[in-house]
C-alpha cells in the first residue's frame, strides 16, 4: 500500500521550464489541477513529500503553497534522498510512490514501490519508472499520480 507521494519539483509540478524576468527573477508555473491534486492527497492521508534538486527561494513558495512538511532540496542524488526521507517518515520504499523526470529521478523510481514518469520524462526517467503518465510535467502529472495512487486511476 502506497502512503507517501513524493514528488520532484522541476519536470512534474511544473513544465520543468523557467522564464527570467528583466530584475532576473526566475519564475516557475504549476497547474491549479496539480495543486488541487495535492491537498486531496493531503485529505485522503497521503503524505506528500517533495525531493528536488533545487534549493531556492522558490521552493520555499512551493513548500508553503502546498503545506507539505516533508522536503528534500539540493538532492542530486534523489535515490539517496528517497532512502533518507523513507528512515524519516518510518516506511518502506515499497510504501513510496515516486513521481520524476529526469536522468536524476532515474534510481528513486526504480526502487519506489511505484515509479511514475510524466508523459514528456527523458528516456532514462521512462525506462526505470513503472509506468508512464499521459499527462506531461506542470500539465495534470501530479493530479494523475493521485488518481493512480488513490486506485481512481485508469489500470496499467
Amino acid at each position: 500500500m502506497i502512503r507517501v507521494l513524493a514528488l520532484d519539483i522541476d519536470g512534474v509540478l511544473t513544465s520543468g521550464t523557467v522564464t527570467i524576468d528583466d530584475a532576473g527573477r526566475e519564475l516557475k508555473t504549476v497547474s491549479y489541477r496539480d495543486i488541487d491534486a495535492v491537498f486531496h492527497a493531503h485529505r485522503q492521508g497521503l503524505t506528500v513529500a517533495l525531493v528536488t534538486g533545487e534549493d531556492s527561494p522558490w521552493v520555499d513558495q512551493i513548500v508553503k503553497r502546498l503545506g507539505v512538511l516533508h522536503v528534500w532540496r539540493g538532492a542530486k542524488d534523489k535515490g539517496r534522498a528517497l532512502n533518507n526521507l523513507c528512515a524519516e517518515l518510518h516506511v518502506t520504499l515499497d510504501e513510496v510512490c515516486y513521481v520524476g523526470d529526469s536522468v536524476r529521478d532515474a534510481d528513486a523510481l526504480a526502487a519506489a514501490g511505484l515509479g511514475l514518469a510524466p508523459a514528456d520524462a527523458s528516456p532514462s526517467a521512462i525506462r526505470a519508472a513503472d509506468r508512464v503518465l499521459l499527462h506531461k510535467g506542470g500539465d495534470g502529472a501530479v493530479a494523475e499520480a493521485v488518481d493512480i495512487v488513490l486506485g481512481v486511476g485508469s489500470p496499467a
